[in-house]
């Protein structure tokens, strides 16, 4: 599991953002794509008179908005810039009259918006969040702020068990975090993301961590229950006309809901549910004497990298678990390597997803010759 940020690096940073971001409204024929000399790539000219580069994420936004393909979209910003500024305004000025909101942040374009959007603040979130877990005695063990998410993830030491019986935790693995007086163990875990961007929702997630692993790994198990939170009115133009007060007071009932359902996830029929999924995969074995092909099936399926199914394949073999827990525990372990903490973040919700793919599907990676 990737560490991320200290929660001390974690608050400084939210602290900063919050000061430094703006956001504007403005019609699309306000707005002008231009290639300035100092900026590598297209900037967005026409929010207050600044010019501002635009970020990846927001480049991907623009081209779903004005419908232009991607693969056109990225050869045009590496090879074409020019070209795909005079794109974006020919596309922005058939609808000039259309209203989006940009998000900025730090002078660049960071997102593109529905002018209704009504985003979830990080800052908000971690307010309302971080001191419910330090109540419930959860030890936060990553955290980070990518260009897209915040994550928070967690586990409750009080809350765990040991490994189903007939399960194996691998070769070179050891204990970390306050786990280690409790070697061999897995431990209820928590897993809170939000995206001020909007790349999906804030979202919630009951999870289990192996913590006789080398790096702690997360499995956010389909068993459990996943709360995908959104806050009221977030998408209805009847918002526009609420007072501030009352605004105000629907945002701190939705940050009580919020925190009622971190504490929710720790529930002892969650946690058992969970348990019993990890023994049930236990049981399901890997039939095919071609591992290699197991997992070329698998990483068609999940859309893995070439790296990553390498990486994959040499777990699963030296792990020497050849069943759907071996392969989850392949999965999550791989994750640890990733340089970037969204793609180890994917690997580890996908591990929970293995754990519960329906049968025929399963079959098919298990049979895979």
């Amino acid at each position: 599991m990737k560490t991320g940020r200290t929660l001390q690096d974690l608050a400084a940073e939210l602290d900063r953002q919050q000061s430094e971001r703006k956001d504007f409204v403005a019609e699309q024929g306000a707005m002008r794509a231009v290639v300035p000399d100092w900026c590598r790539g297209v900037a967005l000219d026409g929010l207050n008179g600044a010019v501002m580069p635009i970020r990846p994420y927001a480049h991907t936004q623009f081209a779903t908005h004005l419908g232009i393909p991607r693969r056109y979209y990225d050869r045009m910003a590496s090879e074409q810039p020019a070209l795909l500024a005079e794109n974006l305004n020919t596309w922005l000025q058939a609808d000039q009259d259309k209203k989006r909101m940009v998000r900025t942040i730090d002078g660049e374009v960071r997102a593109l918006l529905s002018p209704r959007y009504r985003p979830l603040d990080n800052f908000e979130l971690a307010t309302a969040v971080l001191p419910t877990l330090m109540e419930a005695n959860v030890e936060v063990l990553s955290a980070e702020l990518t260009e897209t998410r915040l994550y928070i993830k967690g586990i409750l030491p009080s809350l765990s068990d040991e490994l189903p019986e007939g399960l194996s935790w691998g070769a070179g693995h050891h204990a970390v975090g306050q786990m280690q007086e409790r070697t061999g163990r897995i431990v209820a875990a928590i897993v809170i993301s939000n995206s001020e961007v909007g790349n999906g929702t804030l979202r919630v997630e009951p999870s289990v961590f192996t913590t006789w692993c080398t790096n702690l790994a997360v499995m956010a198990q389909a068993a459990m229950r996943k709360y995908h939170v959104g806050r009221a009115f977030s998408s209805d133009a009847n918002f526009e006309v609420l007072r501030d007060e009352t605004r105000k007071a629907t945002d701190a009932a939705f940050w009580m809901q919020v925190q009622d359902v971190t504490r929710a996830a720790f529930q002892e029929d969650i946690w058992q549910a969970a348990v019993a999924s990890i023994g049930e995969a236990g049981k399901a074995p890997i039939t095919s004497t071609a591992l290699p092909k197991v997992v070329e099936v698998a990483a068609a399926q999940f859309k893995l990298t070439d790296g990553q199914a390498n990486s994959v394949l040499t777990y699963l073999a030296a792990g020497g678990d050849l069943t759907r827990w071996g392969l989850c525990s392949a999965v999550t372990r791989t994750a640890n390597d990733q340089k970037d903490y969204e793609q180890a973040s994917s690997l580890e919700r996908l591990g929970g997803e293995i754990l519960d793919l329906p049968s025929s599907q399963w079959q098919a990676i298990a049979e895979a010759v």
